[in-house]
Parts: C-alpha cells; structure tokens; sequence
C-alpha cells in the first residue's frame, strides 16, 4: 500500500512537469545543434528539478506520515511513536545535508571570490551558454 501511494504520489510529480520545458536545450526539431556546454545546462536543469521540484513535496508527504504515526500511536502502540521519530529525524538530518552542502559550497565559493576571477556575475550556480 506504501509503494502505490509512494508512485502515484511521484507520478503525479513527474506527470505535471511533462507539458514543460524539456531538460535538453538543443537538438529538437527547429532548434540549434547540442555543444559541449548544453551538456552542462541540461545538468544544471536536472539538479534544479530535483532539489527544488522533487524533494520538498517529498518531504512534507514524509512529515505528513510521520504526523501519522504520532498521532496513531499517541494512545495504543508507543512503537509507531518511535517510528514517527525516526521518520522526522530523517527528513531533518537528509534536508540539512542536501541544502547545508549548497549553502556551505556558496559560502566558499563566495570567500575566494569565484564570480570576479571567473566572470560569473549571476553566480557560480547558474550556466550561461551565450554568446
């Protein structure tokens, strides 16, 4: 039952984000031919669906859950209580890794000066492609 509301839940992620824009920028009928670069926009896109499509929901469904588990197990069954617990301080400690490591790497990033010895002026996250 956890898998089936777990992939439909993903599915309907997924599904909403077919009618956009696809991750490659080239190569399609009427656009330009793939360089080098586009490689590393259509990575850029790739890490941005996930990290800021993808993972929060996944996160409220998982806190959602865990909400759950306190609540059922409040009065008859102190286990899933516990459980609730771990799922909680799973979800922190995955979210604090997942977005502490980009703050941690924009801090350095930003300390040695990358966008003024390197000319990304938009920041060091964000491929520019252009001319």
């Amino acid at each position: 039952m956890k898998k089936a509301i777990f992939i439909s839940f993903l599915g309907l992620m997924i599904g909403s984000q077919v009618m956009a824009a696809g991750l490659v920028p080239c190569g399609g009928q009427g656009e330009e031919a793939c360089t080098f670069c586009d490689f590393f926009v259509m990575a850029e896109r790739i890490i941005n669906f996930l990290l800021f499509t993808i993972v929060p929901p996944l996160a409220v469904l998982f806190v959602v859950i865990a909400g759950a588990y306190f609540i059922l197990g409040s009065g008859y069954d102190p286990g899933l209580v516990i459980k609730g617990k771990s799922i909680l301080e799973s979800v922190a400690i995955g979210l604090l890794i997942l977005y502490g490591a980009w703050i941690l790497i924009n801090l350095f990033f930003t300390m040695i000066g990358v966008a003024d010895w390197t000319g990304l002026s938009g920041g060091w996250w964000k491929i520019n492609c252009g001319p």
